[in-house]
């Protein structure tokens, strides 16, 4: 909510400015410019599901079969270009940067009665992804809101580090009754995306979008490093394994809302 309230506090300043320096303030802006070739700057937020490869575990109050499926908050930033065709009709070609990093954080304790933390599971995720994309766009003409229908297409390639820290602590009298799952996995990976979505333009350019999108995505490498060990167990497990070229085909399905301007 903060984002969102920052986001438009900058962006109606951004307005006002503009309104000052190129006199969009007078009544006949709104109808020249949706007639007009312009830019377009937009920030927006995210939300999408990632299946990340693990190593296997199975420990006291941790356990992974091998596949993660995480829900990851993140932040986009746009900058494109806004081409009128005529009739109500423009495409669009943007640059798109996105970011995430989303960190869960689980304590185990003794027993439901016994507040004693015998566990901790920190898990985060981490992408960078950059993009290039061209929008389909159709304007329907109101007096205060124009609302603009589009389909989006997309490429880009991008890079995700999933981090899982588990650690159970041994019990007083316990012999060997510590665990510890300590895993870095980084993949690297294309994508395209196709997007349906509206976006919400005002008369003097400030506009807000909602877009839901789905990613085909094929990992091309993947590096793991980390160590594991059991309960009942003193032995040290090393996971250090890099592959490449793997060439491993997932989907993904991404909720964006945000806000921007037309200049």
């Amino acid at each position: 909510m903060k984002l969102y309230l920052t986001l438009f506090l900058f962006l109606s300043s951004l307005s006002f400015a503009q309104d000052n320096f190129l006199e969009f303030g007078d009544v006949n802006f709104g109808r020249n410019f949706k007639d007009k070739s312009k830019w377009n700057f937009r920030l927006g937020g995210e939300v999408f599901n990632y299946i990340g490869k693990l190593p296997e575990y199975d420990g006291q109050h941790f356990a992974t079969d091998g596949e993660e499926n995480q829900s990851v908050n993140g932040y986009s930033l746009s900058v494109g270009r806004d081409f009128y065709l005529g009739g109500g009709v423009s495409t669009s070609i943007y640059i798109n940067g996105y970011h995430s990093n989303t960190l869960d954080k689980v304590v185990g304790k003794a027993a439901r009665d016994i507040n004693l933390e015998v566990s901790e599971v920190r898990n985060s995720y981490k992408m960078n992804a950059y993009e290039a994309s061209i929008a389909f766009n159709y304007l329907f003409d109101y007096s205060v809101v124009d609302i603009q229908p589009f389909v989006e297409l997309g490429l880009g390639a991008g890079s995700m580090l999933n981090e899982i820290l588990y650690q159970r602590r041994g019990l007083p009298g316990e012999i060997n009754g510590s665990e510890l799952y300590d895993v870095k996995v980084e993949e690297t990976f294309d994508f395209s995306r196709i997007s349906l979505g509206v976006n919400f333009i005002s008369y003097k350019g400030l506009m807000s979008y909602l877009r839901v999108s789905t990613m085909p995505i094929v990992v091309g490498s993947r590096q793991i490093n980390g160590q594991t060990n059991v309960k009942n167990s003193a032995t040290i497990i090393n996971l250090d394994t890099k592959e490449s070229s793997i060439e491993e085909a997932r989907s993904l399905t991404m909720i964006s809302l945000g806000v921007g301007s037309y200049f």
